[in-house]
């Protein structure tokens, strides 16, 4: 089926599926499934099609395991899930992945040698993951430039992301209460507090796409979510607020950039009153302190 030619045996992937475009899933795990040894696929879907497919894809290779959930249990949840299994399996590293996402060849052997340098010049590495470069527009995510090395962050995004498991030990698993949005996030803030720095290599990109991509105003780039996220990242946003572990700058950031993107969302999107909604009803439950999923 795949190419037999792994590069890194401490290294296993970890990648969340739901309801994948199964095309386009085969096409992007045939990018990494011979860069590694091991490759855990945790399966969110609530589609029986896309998890009988998912098990018959699975079976076409061992290096490939398939940790089919019940249910939707959430992107924190589901990499728990993996986070564990690959290290009581005694995998050095795990290497996060959407399943939008591609790996460009050699892309692990990469991030792998760029993790063993700053822990070489005496950093504590929280991980290290890619430049997030938009799949349409090419345009870097975060405020980050291409050709700045390797630079230290606050946050970055899963997709791509490497980490020591031996760091979970320190900083814990992923806040399985936040369901979705901002959970790769937190880990970084949390594993701060620790003492561990995450850090962006420039030198690899990962194309991803947010939500349901971007819209134009004026000179600004504003991504669009599905509504539904919409309440995921209010309710999320104010839990995060009470953290005192989250940076004051991003609270204070955050907090003028959701009450602008409310107005956007009413002033330009579609779906008004449904966006509306899902916005009202994260602010509500983030009062009651309900978390986990909608």
């Amino acid at each position: 089926m795949f190419k037999d030619n792994a590069v890194t045996n401490g290294v296993a992937i970890v990648v969340i599926t739901y309801n994948p475009d199964l095309a386009e899933f085969y096409v992007n795990l045939s990018s990494y499934i011979s860069q590694v040894c091991k490759v855990f696929i945790v399966d969110n879907s609530t589609s029986e099609f896309a998890r009988r497919a998912l098990v018959e894809l699975a079976m076409e290779d061992t290096r490939i395991e398939l940790l089919q959930q019940t249910e939707n249990v959430g992107i924190a949840r589901a990499q728990n899930v993996g986070i564990i299994k690959a290290t009581a399996a005694g995998f050095k590293f795990v290497l996060e992945m959407d399943q939008d996402s591609s790996l460009p060849a050699e892309y692990v052997s990469s991030i792998v040698t760029s993790f063993n340098e700053l822990v070489t010049k005496g950093a504590q590495v929280a991980g290290v993951g890619p430049l997030a470069v938009n799949a349409s527009t090419d345009h870097v995510y975060d405020g980050l430039s291409r050709g700045e090395g390797l630079k230290q962050v606050e946050y970055t995004l899963s997709s791509g992301f490497l980490i020591s498991t031996d760091v979970f030990s320190v900083v814990g698993v992923k806040r399985e209460e936040l369901f979705i949005d901002f959970v790769d996030w937190e880990w970084c803030w949390r594993a701060a507090e620790k003492g561990y720095k995450s850090f962006v290599d420039s030198k690899l990109e990962i194309g991803h796409m947010l939500g349901e991509g971007h819209v134009k105003l004026l000179f600004w780039w504003v991504g669009k979510p599905s509504p539904i996220r919409h309440y995921y990242q209010y309710r999320n946003f104010i839990f995060l607020l009470r953290q005192a572990y989250v940076p004051a700058k991003w609270k204070l950031k955050y907090s003028l950039v959701f009450i602008v993107k409310l107005f956007v969302y009413i002033a330009f999107f579609d779906q008004k009153k449904l966006r509306l909604a899902y916005v009202l009803r994260g602010l509500k439950d983030a009062c009651r302190g309900k978390m986990g999923p909608f």
